[in-house]
């Protein structure tokens, strides 16, 4: 996801851009409303172990909501009283996952990825990475 148009969307709703273990937090309750959508949605392949487990991230994603909710500069939209929306969770995912990273590393997902796989490629076929690639 390109960072430039998470900053402007920030301050099109006025949001601060967050330190990096504020956006882990996002990350961790976007991944709990994700849980809890995917949870709603239902599949017949869910066994009680799965669908437990779904619940603890749910729950560990609302820990998370409630800590990183009382941060200064941010505004919760409450998505957990509108019908689960499994695509807008994992965008929301995609994006916060984005913030922390560009927080943390100063480096985007999809760049760390490029990178994580062409390491993996170049061992694969035992050569150096291309292009100035890192390994």
């Amino acid at each position: 996801m390109d960072t430039e148009n998470i900053k402007a969307y920030y301050t099109a709703r006025g949001l601060s851009w967050p330190a990096a273990e504020h956006a882990f937090l996002f990350f961790l309750s976007e991944v709990g409303e994700l849980s809890e959508a995917y949870l709603a949605a239902g599949s017949p392949d869910f066994d009680s172990e799965t669908c437990s487990l779904l619940e603890e991230f749910t729950s560990l994603g609302k820990q998370a909501d409630a800590l990183v909710s009382r941060v200064p500069g941010w505004v919760r939209n409450n998505d957990r009283q509108h019908k689960a929306n499994i695509p807008h969770e994992v965008a929301d995912c995609q994006m916060m996952l984005t913030v922390f990273s560009e927080s943390l590393l100063g480096i985007n997902p999809d760049q760390a990825l490029r990178e994580k796989m062409s390491e993996k490629m170049a061992a694969l076929n035992h050569e150096e990475p291309k292009n100035g690639e890192t390994k």
